[in-house]
């Protein structure tokens, strides 16, 4: 029940539901503070997962393609 409940607030999240399902997702989580807490956490760590760059340092980019290169891997 808990990986439900868990899915669902990530459909909501992510916009992955219907009106319908929209508003009895927020009305049950509304009417539950433990799941409007767990609800809060886990759409706090969402909205930081926006916002992080997610491009490699150039040292590792760097170290990639010498591997690459090392192993008879040739970039044309």
């Amino acid at each position: 029940m808990i990986s439900l409940i868990s899915e669902s607030m990530l459909r909501y999240l992510y916009n992955e539901m219907s009106f319908e399902e929209s508003a009895h997702f927020l009305f049950f989580i509304e009417n539950n503070p433990a799941m409007m807490e767990q609800f809060a956490r886990i759409k706090e760590g969402f909205e930081v997962l926006n916002n992080i760059n997610f491009s490699p340092a150039n040292s590792s980019m760097d170290r990639i393609m010498s591997y690459a290169s090392m192993d008879g891997f040739s970039m044309q």
